[in-house]
């Protein structure tokens, strides 16, 4: 009995101190290795200028082609959109850029239902977890999710839940130092064609009376000095409850609307995404309207 006792203690030992030994070598390989995606970008990067940043959801990933931007206005200009990105995501994604001291002449928010939604986005939640340790990235996880403790604490946990994006082939790819397929310096995330489904949306028919997360981020860009510009990329021409961007320009004075920008199937990928056609149509009529409003204010 006792040998089987010595087995087992000598065999949790060994797991145990096999965990720590790939916690420390997956976080030491994201945290050294080239960036993979838009967070381990921004953290890579202090003390940096970019005129426009934009920050949104998959609606500004696959949307906004940053070069675009650059060549019609003669800007820096850099797409930070990620995956189902939620409006406290986007506020996080804010804070960051503050951290890593990186400024910019205006910062554009996307915003559309997602004024309705509360919540974050798993694939940002994944992005951060080799940096729990940093103040800042602790505490949005901590505000966030449940099991904060265990991924903060227990070795290696964090990678095995998070495993579908932080696992043996990404690690091994950020390891080798292979670039991602995105260039991070524009960061567009090109859809191309269509997906053949009936491009037919729907927006909601109510706007919710507020939205905090609104209002910590004007807040913060008042203590900040940081200009915030809120807009509404496109929806294809069929969408249902069309006068929601109406109602939300009540909640959001200055909104950009372009949720009706194009008529022609021909620029989506689907009902609420761009194809490559016409994410740099409406890269460039956004660069038109940031000259136009650069010249109004020098008038």
């Amino acid at each position: 009995m006792k040998k089987f006792l010595k087995y087992i203690t000598l065999l949790i030992v060994i797991t145990i101190a096999f965990l720590y030994l790939l916690e420390l070598l997956y976080t030491h390989t994201y945290k050294n290795g080239i960036p993979r995606n838009k967070v381990s970008y921004v953290l890579s990067m202090n003390d940096k200028y970019i005129d426009y940043i934009f920050l949104g959801s998959s609606r500004v990933d696959n949307t906004i082609d940053a070069e675009v931007i650059e060549k019609i206005t003669g800007k820096k200009a850099l797409n930070l959109g990620i995956q189902a990105a939620k409006l406290n995501d986007l506020f996080f994604m804010l804070k960051l850029l503050q951290k890593q001291n990186i400024k910019s002449e205006i910062v554009f928010i996307q915003v559309d239902y997602i004024y309705n939604m509360e919540g974050n986005s798993e694939i940002l939640k994944s992005y951060l977890m080799p940096y729990i340790k940093d103040d800042v990235i602790s505490s949005y996880i901590k505000e966030r999710d449940s099991n904060y403790y265990k991924l903060k604490y227990i070795p290696f946990y964090r990678y095995l839940v998070f495993d579908y994006k932080l696992g043996f082939r990404e690690h091994f790819n950020t390891f080798i130092n292979k670039k991602s397929r995105i260039n991070f310096e524009n960061g567009y995330d090109a859809k191309y064609g269509s997906t053949g489904v009936k491009l037919q949306a729907s927006l909601p028919k109510t706007v919710n009376k507020e939205n905090k997360t609104i209002t910590a981020i004007n807040q913060f860009a008042k203590e900040n000095n940081i200009k915030v510009v809120y807009f509404m990329a496109p929806f294809c021409f069929d969408t249902a409850n069309k006068d929601f961007s109406q109602k939300l320009k009540q909640k959001i004075p200055g909104l950009l609307d372009y949720s009706q920008l194009f008529k022609d199937d021909n620029y989506f990928f689907n009902p609420g995404h761009l194809n490559d056609k016409g994410a740099k149509e409406f890269s460039k009529r956004m660069a038109l309207d940031i000259l136009k409003q650069e010249i109004n204010q020098k008038n």
